[in-house]
């Protein structure tokens, strides 16, 4: 019976690390990430906490610089390994993973905005947590917006304006991604 347990336990936890492995699979890179690239049996290839650049470009051993852009860890992996396949390595066995998503970031009332370390699973709630909760005099927000692009990045004040108000408002349950900027318009009243 303890046996049957520990199995069932060990089966469970599989499974699921199975599953938030092929979810991390899915994720596009992008300036700001730290990667690992892992060689199997090959450390002069293996590569560990490096951060993606403004350019989208890995500096890797062997292969010079290579593009990120619009890139799945997936995409990625199999990159490196057509890279290094024949030249350098006979079937090289490559792994590329996250060791660290680029910055969230909260702006409006609330009472530390700025750029934070995004953690897997974090909701709207959870970042205006992060970033001290809201202003008290601003309790009731007009909206919650989140934008998971950089198309604001140069917008003034009414130019943001005009671009939320096309935008769907979010809810404090709503997901928030690696690089995303989270808005909170308020009112007095």
């Amino acid at each position: 019976m303890f046996k049957r347990t520990i199995l069932l336990m060990l089966a469970l936890v599989s499974s699921t690390f199975s599953v938030l492995a092929a979810d991390s699979e899915d994720y596009i890179l992008a300036p700001g990430d730290t990667i690992n690239v892992t060689v199997y049996g090959e450390e002069d290839l293996t590569i560990e906490e490096r951060r993606i650049d403004t350019r989208e470009l890995l500096e890797y051993p062997y292969l010079g610089k290579i593009s990120t852009k619009d890139k799945s860890l997936s995409d990625l992996q199999g990159e490196i390994v057509k890279g290094l396949k024949g030249r350098v390595l006979i079937n090289p066995r490559v792994s590329v993973s996250i060791f660290k998503y680029r910055n969230f970031y909260i702006n409006g009332v609330v009472h530390k905005p700025g750029n934070y370390e995004y953690e897997p699973g974090l909701t709207v709630e959870q970042a205006v947590s992060i970033a001290g909760g809201f202003i008290a005099k601003f309790r009731h927000t007009k909206g919650i917006y989140i934008i998971r692009s950089e198309e604001t990045k140069y917008m003034d004040g009414d130019q943001l304006e005009a671009y939320l108000k096309d935008q769907d408002e979010s809810r404090m349950s709503d997901r928030v991604n690696p690089g995303d900027t989270v808005y909170i318009i308020s009112s007095l009243f």
